[in-house]
């Protein structure tokens, strides 16, 4: 596993005080301790907690240079944003497929409830939201493949794909009314699993910051 471990030093500047340290082998991880942690979704991927204790690690299994980690971390966030991006993007598409799945099958009344205009209006809206997030989303891939700047146009689109799949998701669960609510419909698994879009690789808050530096200005934290 790589670890991201900070050097006590008051005399070293913060952002160099990082280093990328490669723990591996069965003496080096017999002296690392687990503590799975309880998640509101993602449950079929695990989230632990990691203790090292006295753990032995090789200077050869230092990753590029000594102070080097935070540099070298930020230098990726652009491609990690990007792939939360897709993944957004991949749930609000799948919570609009359930929900508009759903309007035609379940009946009041004697007919679909999609042919009532409100659900019928906020389909639509679900549906416009999606297209203009998967746009997006291509400028962004098609921009990042060509190895152009893409750090305020990926920044500006995980804040809103991500709080559009929430909006969608959220939406979803209403128009399924007390079945959303229920785990064993999709829909109510996908809407624990996507709140955690506009907090993973950088909360929303901090995009908009990213956003502001972007464009000259310099927001106060």
């Amino acid at each position: 596993m790589v670890v991201m471990c900070r050097v006590e030093s008051p005399d070293v500047d913060p952002k160099r005080n990082y280093s990328l340290l490669c723990v591996e082998g069965e003496e080096a991880l017999s002296h690392v301790k687990r503590r799975q942690l309880e998640k509101m979704g993602r449950h079929a991927t695990d989230t632990t907690e990691l203790f090292f204790d006295d753990c032995p690690v090789p200077v050869g299994n230092l990753l590029a240079q000594e102070g080097e980690g935070f540099k070298c971390t930020m230098q990726q966030l652009g491609r990690e944003r990007l792939e939360l991006c897709i993944k957004s993007q991949a749930y609000a598409e799948e919570c609009l497929k359930e929900a508009l799945n759903y309007a035609k099958v379940r009946e009041a009344f004697g007919k679909p409830i999609g042919n009532f205009e409100h659900i019928a209006f906020m389909l639509a809206e679900m549906a416009t939201e999606v297209e203009i997030g998967n746009a997006f989303l291509h400028v962004c891939v098609e921009e990042f493949v060509k190895g152009e700047d893409i750090t305020m146009k990926v920044s500006m689109a995980k804040a809103w794909i991500a709080e559009m799949a929430n909006r969608v998701a959220y939406k979803a669960v209403q128009i399924h009314g007390g079945y959303g609510y229920m785990a064993e419909y999709r829909i109510c698994r996908l809407y624990q699993d996507v709140r955690v879009m506009p907090i993973f690789g950088g909360t929303t808050e901090i995009m908009n910051v990213v956003i502001a530096r972007q464009l000259g200005l310099k927001p106060l934290f």
